[in-house]
């Protein structure tokens, strides 16, 4: 999430591109952005329930959204990635 001119960056797991946004978010830390407080999550949280991600031209598995909140805009980029079991990810390190 781009807001306020601070980047910040974060993962989660979620089954769908939809409960990912929410769920997203939810885990928000309003600490570690800057001017960003309880009322701004919230409104955050409420327009990820009704805002559907837009798909990146060109790009597979990347989205884009926004939400508009009393101190400014945040743009938020999804990008899916695949979780692979560790028997996989030891075999690709080998």
């Amino acid at each position: 999430m781009d807001y306020k001119g601070g980047t910040y960056i974060s993962q989660i797991t979620s089954s769908s591109l939809e409960t990912a946004c929410i769920k997203w978010a939810k885990s928000l830390e309003i600490s570690e952005i800057d001017e960003f407080g309880n009322k701004s999550k919230e409104k955050l949280i409420e327009q990820m329930k009704s805002n559907s991600p837009v798909l990146l031209n060109g790009l597979l598995n990347a989205w884009c959204t926004s939400a508009f909140l009393q101190k400014g805009t945040a743009l938020i980029n999804i990008v899916q990635t695949e979780n692979i079991s560790d028997n996989e990810q030891q075999a690709n390190n080998n």
